[in-house]
């Protein structure tokens, strides 16, 4: 199956990042976006999941709408789903538990990756954020990332 929740920021998103969407829709998966605070929301409907993959595209969500939390999908994820989160400096507590239970740790809100070796010096405000990764340290996944031959 083929089945996405997408779960936004908010639906301008669906906008900004339509190239993304519809490199899914074009291989067949159908899309379901929601707001990731809609009080609707539900990943199971009578002890079946209505989806396998979910997108959250909404870094700064304190909690989720309806029957979403990070128990939710944390057993979503236990069970075989898929999980695609986007983060932030602001990154919201929801998405920390869940990262937290995925294995890996969020730091303090307003915080950021530095890197003062590999950064962008034409982009970069001088605090060494605006991090530049080469072609040959790229994950190997023409669907994450392209067919990469430049600097990131």
């Amino acid at each position: 199956q083929k089945r996405v929740l997408a779960l936004l920021e908010n639906l301008a998103v669906k906008e900004t990042h339509s190239i993304f969407f519809r490199t899914l829709t074009d291989q067949g998966f159908s899309v379901t976006y929601k707001v990731a605070d809609d009080s609707t929301l539900n990943l199971k409907k009578y002890g079946e999941y209505l989806y396998e993959h979910v997108i959250v595209f909404a870094p700064t969500v304190e909690e989720f709408g309806g029957n979403l939390n990070s128990e939710s999908i944390t057993e979503f994820v236990d069970n075989g789903g898929n999980l695609l989160i986007a983060g932030g400096s602001a990154t919201g507590e929801v998405l920390r538990e869940i990262a937290s239970e995925c294995g890996f740790e969020v730091d303090e809100e307003g915080t950021f990756v530095i890197d003062h070796h590999n950064f962008d010096a034409a982009r970069d405000d001088g605090h060494h954020t605006m991090l530049v990764a080469g072609p040959e340290n790229a994950i190997k996944a023409e669907k994450i990332t392209g067919a990469v031959k430049n600097p990131l």
